[in-house]
């Protein structure tokens, strides 16, 4: 898996706690990437409506409250159709375990995403900027 995830959550909650709008190469500079990565995954916030920009001024605010963002909701952003884990490819068809391995892993990987997504659906962004502060002696 990619970091796209981690990130999403990095610019959450930077827009946050910022006191003031975060442009993307304010947010770029937190993350230690180029503001073209930043500014791709904001379009995937923006699009799931988890951001709002106005137009005309630079940079983001969220679009509801730190308390109503899930986990799940910015783990969905960026990744709306990812397979948590893939199957192999193209397994022989001849063997009878490669002919049967993507009808024997198919629920139990729906099951896993599943568990996984309802974990992320009971965290709220807040859990985490309440974390972050404790870790940060605030």
């Amino acid at each position: 898996m990619d970091t796209k995830f981690s990130i999403a959550i990095h610019i959450m909650i930077y827009i946050s706690e910022s006191t003031n709008i975060p442009s993307s190469e304010l947010l770029a500079k937190s993350v230690n990437t180029n503001s073209s990565h930043i500014r791709k995954i904001l379009a995937k916030l923006k699009k799931a409506e988890l951001i709002i920009s106005s137009q005309g001024k630079a940079g983001f605010q969220l679009a509801k409250n730190k308390e109503d963002i899930t986990l799940k909701e910015i783990y969905l952003s960026v990744y709306p159709e990812k397979n948590l884990i893939k199957i192999h490819e193209q397994p022989n068809q001849e063997c009878p375990i490669g002919s049967n391995i993507e009808q024997l892993l198919i629920p139990v990987y729906t099951e896993a995403k599943q568990s996984f997504l309802e974990k992320l659906h009971n965290i709220k962004l807040n859990h985490l900027i309440t974390k972050l502060y404790k870790l940060g002696g605030k």
